[in-house]
């Protein structure tokens, strides 16, 4: 009978050369693909920016433009009113009020589409930060995994992510906010309003509980609700009558008589 020759085994696992060049060079595409892939995301990120600013340029001129139509239309008016006018005159005067009316209409279309597109920039540049900065911080990690210099610093990422103000603006005036908040993996900012007396403000604007002189466990009392004293009632209570309905007493001198309540039953 042949004798059977008991091969001994190593604990170590053998590593085939060509198997590990094979995975260095995929780990080394992997990472330049995400290097291309986040350069591509910058480049973006920073044209959205600029199409932002010109966005911003073109809504200002139409609102500037809207405002100009409306004095025009102000004035056309007055003039069309103004009494003592030939027939003439008022035919041509009320032709110029018609043709003010006509442009003032045509101003406040081109500045509700100028704040629209405004709009869609700032969330166009917003998002465009926003896979900027996870695609750079994506080939960074992808970088340090195959032991090589990280191609971005985080002064890079910090130039290129989303600012405060450019998420704060994606978010006001939106009609997608529930996507938004998806795709920023952010909750809209609060809309704070403080609403004082000749403020301007908008009539009925709800109060926040950071407006109320920094009470911030004060909720804001609804029109339909009671009123509910506020912390600073309970510490600083007014001074209170012990009869609600009395009249408080009229001081007089000395020497004069008091004067009879009028309400008083006559005794006779």
């Amino acid at each position: 009978m042949g004798s059977v020759t008991a091969v001994g085994r190593s604990g170590a696992a053998k590593v085939d050369p060509a198997e590990a060049q094979r995975r260095a060079e995929e780990a080394r595409q992997k990472a330049e693909a995400a290097r291309l892939a986040a350069e591509a995301k910058r480049k973006a990120a920073e044209a959205a920016r600029d199409n932002l600013t010109q966005a911003k340029r073109e809504a200002d001129s139409a609102r500037r433009k809207k405002a100009a139509a409306e004095k025009t239309v102000t004035d056309a008016r007055k003039a069309a009113e103004r009494p003592g006018q030939t027939p003439a005159e008022a035919k041509k005067s009320k032709e110029a009020l018609a043709a003010a009316e006509k442009k003032l209409k045509e101003a406040t279309e081109a500045s509700r589409m100028a704040a629209q597109q405004l709009q869609d920039a700032e969330e166009k540049a917003a998002l465009a930060a926003k896979s900027a900065e996870k695609a750079m911080r994506k080939a960074n990690d992808l970088a340090v995994e195959e032991s090589k210099t990280p191609p971005y610093s985080q002064r890079d990422i910090d130039k290129v992510k989303p600012t405060k103000n450019e998420l704060d603006s994606a978010f006001e005036g939106t009609s997608r906010k529930a996507e938004l908040e998806k795709l920023l993996g952010l909750t809209p900012p609060p809309q704070e309003v403080i609403q004082t007396a000749g403020s301007g403000e908008a009539p009925g604007a709800p109060f926040t509980a950071t407006s109320m002189n920094g009470m911030q466990d004060c909720p804001p009392a609804r029109f339909d609700q009671p009123f509910m004293p506020s912390p600073a009632d309970t510490l600083f209570p007014e001074a209170q009558s012990p009869n609600p309905g009395a009249v408080p007493p009229i001081t007089v001198p000395d020497n004069s008589v008091p004067p009879q309540p009028e309400s008083s039953p006559s005794l006779s």
